[in-house]
């Protein structure tokens, strides 16, 4: 079983101190959490009783691995006694459970991040049960209580039941999110009714601002045993010769002492095999973190100037059962909330910040798409936009997009990543003018401070070939690309 507790001498170093008379370095308390956990405990059958009709109900931005199922589950079984129920549910597995035929008229469910089949094809038929929100996660506690926010703030944070997963306590009385944090904290302060699910199988990762008290809660529940999903997929047979190249060409925008954001999608999870003969790297990234790059020593972060010799996430993802364990209560994993480790202005202050992330289209005008490809949803923006502007403003910083030249459809049709424009009706996540450096197998674009026309160039020289020819005649037609100019 995970979760390791932490004792004492750990908390003094990582969260605050309990109130009220502890007595730092002793298990002694003069006052006890024992009884208020105890009396916290319910059935998920009694959590899911506290939402009622019209609530506004958030389910944890945690991940697919810490949703909190039992609650959810329970909830979905209430689905007749209930009606509109607003139910924001970003990168979680609870859309699967919630989205049944039986619930149509129970609740909405609403993401900034969508992860589960049947929001993507509820978003593609354009349901009134699903609603998609493009938005920065920072933006989310960053703009909360600012000035003619209410409507924002009510909407984004003023949720009448939060429901969260958790660590068991410690001897301390202190529980933490394991290896997700994202947003917790601040729903878990401005919410009505905050609600707990304990899970021991999830790690303790001690760092940063990922714990609270058990008091803070006003339910607790016992979590269901769950095999942890499959996040990362292997890479297709077909992928595997031009991901190589694709990520030796990526490998060499990094320099030594670097310090590296990895995004989601499929290429920057595949360049890290390339940075094993890197020295000193750093991490401040969301979620993902190749832990093998930091087991081996390439990722030290002894060069980091913004949190040195700690890696800087919201979230991290282990990719098995040997990276599970090796994450729990780790102490070089500084876990922030969202407002703080995705804000530009906290990312930025990291010298040479390279953020590297995954594009799904890329159009001759050199805006990026990361969100969906014409009426399919794939994901939300998440912190890319965050991270790219973030990387820009970082002393020495760059953005790279790295991406295979073409993609399979599930019809088994090849079609180009670099696009004349988005497919219908895609949209730019990124707009043109944050476009940096493009990376394919074919080589790498550097974009930022090239004309239009000169951007499609750099674009249709690194397409796949089979679609070169196609590009540069939309190219001539859009830029004028190939044309010549007689003057008398």
């Amino acid at each position: 079983m995970l979760g390791v507790q932490l004792d004492i001498g750990d908390l003094r170093r990582t969260v605050a101190p309990p109130r009220r008379g502890a007595i730092l370095g002793s298990i002694q308390l003069s006052w006890s959490w024992n009884d208020a956990y105890s009396q916290k405990i319910r059935s998920a059958s009694d959590a899911a009783a506290l939402i009622n009709s019209g609530d506004h109900v958030t389910i944890a931005m945690a991940s697919p691995i810490n949703t909190p199922l039992a609650v959810v589950s329970a909830l979905a079984h209430r689905a007749s006694e209930l009606s509109d129920v607003q139910i924001d549910a970003s990168w979680s597995a609870a859309p699967a459970v919630l989205l049944h035929p039986g619930a149509a008229d129970s609740w909405t469910t609403r993401s900034m991040f969508a992860y589960t089949e049947p929001e993507f094809v509820l978003l593609a038929e354009h349901s009134p049960r699903v609603e998609f929100v493009p938005m920065n996660p920072s933006f989310l506690g960053a703009l909360a209580g600012a000035p003619f926010r209410e409507e924002f703030t009510t909407r984004q944070t003023g949720a009448d039941v939060f429901v969260v997963t958790v660590t068991p306590p410690n001897r301390a009385g202190f529980v933490t999110f394991g290896s997700n944090l994202w947003h917790s904290r601040t729903q878990a302060k401005n919410a009505r009714t905050v609600i707990g699910e304990v899970n021991p199988d999830l790690p303790v990762i001690p760092g940063g601002d990922n714990w609270m008290r058990v008091e803070e809660f006003d339910l607790l529940v016992d979590a269901v045993p769950v095999a942890r999903p499959s996040i990362f997929a292997e890479t297709p047979e077909e992928e595997v010769d031009p991901s190589q190249v694709c990520g030796a060409y990526t490998a060499e925008l990094i320099n030594n002492g670097d310090t590296v954001m990895f995004g989601g999608g499929a290429m920057p999870v595949r360049v890290a095999p390339f940075l094993e003969g890197k020295e000193d790297l750093g991490c401040h990234t969301e979620v993902i973190c190749p832990l093998q790059l930091i087991q081996s020593g390439v990722i030290n972060n002894s060069r980091r100037n913004l949190a040195p010799g700690k890696i800087s996430l919201t979230g991290l993802i282990p990719r098995n059962e040997g990276e599970w364990n090796w994450v729990d209560g780790n102490p070089l994993f500084d876990i922030r909330d969202m407002t703080v480790n995705n804000h530009p202005k906290y990312i930025s202050q990291n010298d040479n910040l390279v953020a590297i992330n995954a594009p799904l289209e890329i159009t001759l005008w050199g805006e990026i798409g990361v969100e969906r490809v014409g009426p399919r949803y794939f994901r939300g923006v998440g912190g890319q936009v965050e991270f790219v502007v973030g990387a820009l403003l970082s002393d020495g910083g760059r953005s790279i997009h790295s991406v295979l030249s073409r993609k399979k459809r599930p019809d088994g049709e090849w079609v180009s990543t670099i696009v004349p424009e988005f497919t219908y009706p895609g949209v730019a996540s990124i707009s043109r003018q944050f476009a940096d450096m493009i990376v394919t197998e074919y080589g790498v674009a550097k974009l930022m401070g090239k004309s239009e026309r000169e951007r499609a160039e750099e674009l249709i020289s690194i397409a796949h070939p089979d679609f070169r020819s196609e590009l540069r005649a939309a190219a001539q037609k859009a830029f004028g690309i190939g044309r010549t100019t007689s003057t008398s």
